[in-house]
């Protein structure tokens, strides 16, 4: 599992942006990777012109997990700013964090594939 964090314009619907990102890591031509997006709502409305938006990642594919997380990290980020520009971005990190799984679980159930 990973997390992702972007930061996009105030006005970006989540559901459109993680299926954006989704569609990109699976159809990367050097790297396509299998990925289940999950948006964790914010508690807080943005008050500013841009918004951070975080998203549970469940990530698969043939190479070991720190390659899918920088394959993941390079997509999601040449996504976000091609979408939005320079000024936005994403990235991607590990989710080593017990919490991120309960989140998961909560929000979706039983992940198909976990490695």
């Amino acid at each position: 599992m990973a997390v992702l964090r972007v930061k996009a314009p105030a006005d970006t619907d989540p559901h459109e942006l993680a299926a954006a990102l989704t569609r990109a890591l699976s159809t990367d031509r050097a790297h396509p990777l299998s990925a289940e997006l999950e948006w964790l709502p914010a508690w807080r409305e943005p008050r500013r012109k841009s918004r951070r938006l975080a998203f549970v990642a469940v990530l698969s594919g043939p190479q070991p997990e720190s390659e899918l997380v920088r394959v993941a990290d390079r997509c999601a980020r040449r996504t976000v700013r091609g979408r939005y520009g320079k000024k936005y971005s994403a990235r991607v990190r590990p989710a080593g964090d017990p919490e991120v799984s309960a989140l998961w679980c909560a929000f979706r159930g039983t992940p198909h594939r976990t490695g």
